[in-house]
């Protein structure tokens, strides 16, 4: 949508500001301390992106909901999980984004993506997931490091 401000100069400038519901992802480490990443083809970039398993929050659902559901779908992975901070999508949009932790992470069955989904699950250090951060191989790279923080992995 195109939204029109006046600027502490007095100048009206007109911004593009992109719309979308809220999205949850999870920094989840399993009972082994391995951190699961999911590997999917990203249309934007046009290649395959790590990320940390997450997704929209449906109308009704809470986003810590959200990430319990989209953590088992994705990873077929289930943990003890808790919010632990949100922050803007970016600056010209109005998307909310929430990070979740989730500990002592257990396999429960295979993951169930949805069908225009076709992920790989990944199992890594937190030492390695900070270093695919830095070399710009993930999405997600605001709310990992809160999650990494939250954990104290840092």
């Amino acid at each position: 949508m195109e939204v029109r401000y006046r600027l502490p100069s007095g100048a009206v400038e007109t911004f593009s500001i992109r719309e979308d519901r809220p999205s949850v992802a999870v920094l989840a480490v399993t009972q082994v301390g391995e951190i699961l990443l999911t590997k999917q083809f990203r249309p934007g970039p046009g290649r395959f992106l790590l990320e940390l398993p997450g997704g929209y929050v449906d109308e009704g659902e809470s986003p810590l909901h959200t990430a319990e559901r989209e953590l088992l779908e994705e990873t077929g992975y289930r943990g003890d999980t808790e919010l632990v901070g949100r922050c803007f999508d970016n600056s010209y949009s109005s998307s909310v984004k929430y990070c979740a932790v989730a500990r002592d992470c257990a396999l429960q069955r295979p993951p169930q993506p949805e069908a225009t989904e076709f992920i790989e699950v990944l199992r890594v250090r937190p030492q390695r997931l900070r270093e695919l951060l830095q070399a710009g191989e993930a999405t997600d790279v605001d709310l990992a490091y809160m999650g990494l923080d939250a954990l104290g992995l840092l």
